[in-house]
């Protein structure tokens, strides 16, 4: 394969950020779903349901994102009767990069809704067309921010917790556990708070089954789900069958001290990249294709690792890295 290096001009790299690869990898729908669907089109409200399946979606694909940007993919998305769930939490994340992967969810189902009330400023005839998906968004991005787990909200009190109590006590794990437990006791009383809003209602004979799913379903969060794997996995950023094409080459140039995860950002879609690796003094340590790049993150035990760390560590490398 004839070699070109190329130089790529800032705004162009910016263009280029979004990489080719697969964030997610398997879909599913609940049966659970199809019945509550049914239950919808005999009402007359089977648009009202697929939007808010549609809007969830996107929720769900706005986490995806966001996980791919730290080099994840999601195994599965699972489209629940009242909402999409991605089930498990990405190993060895930091506590503030999941923060970061759980606000996107909400934060884009806002933007959405932001996005349409601009539009009915700009074209107020649209609002008849565009209010049920606006009030969706919105609905689904508050529902989501509500402190109760598996909720997103929900995670984030979790993360929160265990960072402030991290400064209390080293131990990751003891933090960790004592930020879970509250989360437990906050999203239990969430889950009775919303049976009793069903049980009064009942009581006035306008019952709302969909408080009383919600409230089942908080419940079932708070103590299910808690000895199942994550379903994130590290992604595949080798580019072996794109080789026998023929693609161009992208070299940069970064520290020994660069963590792994953050040269994942080097990564542009139509190049294959070739990183060269310096010391602290500029002196010139080794050179990483983009395959064995993509072999030392799916092999290494966090995304944090620097370069410098995982080069002390062979088992990780091919026999080909040129040192």
């Amino acid at each position: 394969m004839p070699s070109k290096v190329i130089e790529i001009s800032k705004k162009k790299e910016r263009r280029k950020k979004s990489r080719s690869f697969p964030f997610l990898q398997k879909f599913r729908v609940h049966p659970l779903f199809l019945l509550v669907g049914v239950w919808y089109a005999l009402k007359g409200e089977l648009f009202l349901f697929l939007l808010s399946a549609l809007v969830a979606i996107q929720h769900e694909c706005a986490h995806a994102f966001a996980a791919a940007k730290l080099g994840y993919s999601l195994n599965r998305i699972v489209l629940m009767p009242f909402g999409a769930v991605i089930d498990g939490d990405m190993k060895g994340i930091s506590l503030k990069d999941e923060i970061f992967v759980a606000l996107c969810g909400p934060l884009c189902n806002l933007v959405t809704a932001v996005f349409f009330v601009a539009l009915w400023w700009l074209a107020p005839t649209m609002y008849a067309f565009t209010d049920t998906a606006c009030y969706s968004s919105l609905a689904i991005a508050l529902v989501n921010l509500l402190p109760a787990y598996p909720l997103d909200g929900g995670r984030i009190l979790k993360c929160a917790l265990a960072r402030a109590f991290l400064k209390s006590t080293a131990e990751e794990g003891k933090a960790e556990k004592k930020a879970a437990k509250i989360c437990r006791i906050v999203t239990l009383v969430f889950a009775a708070l919303f049976l009793v809003g069903f049980i009064l209602q009942c009581v006035a004979r306008q019952p709302n089954f969909t408080l009383l799913a919600f409230g089942g379903f908080l419940l079932v969060g708070a103590f299910g789900n808690r000895n199942k794997t994550a379903v994130y996995s590290r992604m595949d950023f080798s580019l072996k069958k794109a080789l026998k094409k023929g693609v161009e080459i992208r070299r940069v140039a970064v520290l020994d001290t660069c963590p792994i995860k953050n040269a994942l950002r080097f990564l542009s879609k139509g190049s294959y990249l070739v990183l060269e690796v310096y010391d602290q003094e500029e002196n010139f340590l080794f050179t990483l294709p983009q395959n064995e790049l993509s072999l030392w993150f799916s092999n290494s035990s966090s995304p944090y690792e620097t370069l410098g760390e995982l080069s002390k560590n062979r088992t990780f490398f091919n026999k080909n890295v040129n040192f």
